[in-house]
């Protein structure tokens, strides 16, 4: 085998040719380079002590800085680790008190209500105003709630049509909302059954102020109604009216069943308020609700089984001839392909999916349809959909009757 060599001064390489290939004597560059051998003498200088010693002072530094980093990233791990079980901890005890406020309004309802039927309004109604205080309490960010709106959209979900009627006169913002939603919902529902509100004559007048020791109170007046007589009996609604501030809030309740139309007065310890810029006495002015009755096949699109059972019969109940239900898009849309629905119920969170696909094929087909959803304001429908009826839940048959009845913009 051929060998050529060189060698310059200031380095040394052997190139060996490998020859015998089909193409005669040629270089093969793999081959060739194996032999590759370069030996350097004198390029490098000996360390000094002082480049010695900045070069530990770096290494040093390097191993300070890195287990500061490994430190910092365990007690953040930490923390957060506290923090989860914190959150787990609060969520497990919010939860129990929610089921154990929804067993205690269960249960305390169930004196005052004859027929199964009565029961079931009464309980529901009950649930759907903590259902709504909750989402303008966290509308605000869990921050206080504006009683005026608490008062408005009471009178807008119950009265209807005749929520025009309730004059608000609201300075302030008060924090224990909860309470007072179940106070205004029964001091409405009574006023809408029994009371001022009960005829097309009477109406409820609201006004704030604050006293002497900077507590808020309000005083409810109702006017120009039937004579009004005092319950001959103490049911759950009177009790939540008349105990629920002073219990919860260590504040004050009073009621009078005057001749004219029931008064009330109710403070709310200054703790509980938050100051609001001032508003003028007005009206309140709402649409009346429509009058609209189902028919043909309702489509409902709900992974849980139970929430959609409570959505059949509620289109059931309000004149839908059939209901069918699916618990995924892919189910839902296979049934409207067999059969298209006249209208459409879409739970917005199926699990692992959401049911705007679902809403695109109604939407093509022109089929009318509402969204059902949890997630309260923060759920924006898809501007190619138009405008969509978005229903909170818990729903009932009137936020249906309201969600289908309206027209539909595109």
């Amino acid at each position: 085998m051929p060998d050529l060599s060189y060698s310059p001064m200031a380095t040394q390489f052997d190139v060996i040719i490998i020859g015998g290939g089909p193409n005669g004597v040629r270089l093969t560059p793999r081959k060739s380079f194996e032999a590759w051998r370069e030996v350097v003498h004198g390029r490098s200088l000996p360390w000094t002590d002082a480049e010695a010693r900045t070069a530990e002072a770096l290494r040093v530094t390097l191993l300070e800085v890195i287990l500061r980093l490994s430190d910092t990233a365990e007690r953040e791990r930490k923390e957060a680790q506290e923090r989860q079980e914190l959150l787990i901890a609060e969520l497990n005890h919010r939860v129990r008190n929610i089921l154990n406020l929804i067993r205690g309004v269960v249960t305390q309802s169930r004196a005052s209500a004859g027929e199964a039927e009565d029961f079931t309004a009464v309980v529901g109604d009950r649930i759907q105003a903590l259902a709504r205080a909750h989402d303008q309490v966290t509308s605000a960010n869990c921050g206080p709630g504006s009683l005026a709106e608490l008062l408005t959209v009471e009178a807008s979900a119950y009265l209807g049509a005749k929520a025009d009627r309730v004059v608000l006169d609201v300075l302030l913002e008060p924090q224990a909302f909860t309470t007072m939603a179940l106070v205004v919902h029964e001091l409405m529902t009574n006023s809408a059954k029994y009371g001022v509100l009960s005829d097309s004559g009477g109406r409820v007048d609201v006004r704030w102020e604050r006293d002497e020791f900077d507590s808020l109170v309000m005083h409810w007046a109702e006017t120009g109604g039937p004579a009004v007589k005092a319950p001959t009996r103490r049911g759950f609604g009177s009790t939540i009216i008349e105990r629920s501030v002073p219990y919860e809030l260590k504040g004050e309740a009073e009621v009078r069943y005057a001749l004219t139309g029931l008064t009330g007065r109710f403070s709310i310890p200054a703790a509980f308020v938050r100051a609001a810029p001032p508003r003028a006495v007005r009206a309140v002015q709402f649409e009346a609700v429509p009058s609209f009755s189902f028919g043909g096949t309702a489509l409902v699109v709900e992974d849980n089984m139970i929430i959609a059972l409570e959505a059949e019969e509620a289109l059931t109940a309000l004149g839908a001839d059939t209901v069918d239900m699916a618990a995924s898009v892919r189910e839902a849309l296979r049934l409207i392909d067999v059969s298209p629905p006249d209208r459409a119920l879409l739970d917005v969170n199926l699990g692992s999916e959401t049911s705007v696909a679902v809403a695109r094929r109604l939407a093509e087909l022109g089929i009318p349809f509402a969204f059902a959803t949890g997630y309260g304001e923060s759920f924006q429908v898809p501007p190619d959909l138009g405008d969509v009826p978005v229903i909170k839940k818990p729903y009932g048959a009137d936020s249906l009757r309201q969600a289908f009845g309206r027209p539909r913009t595109h």
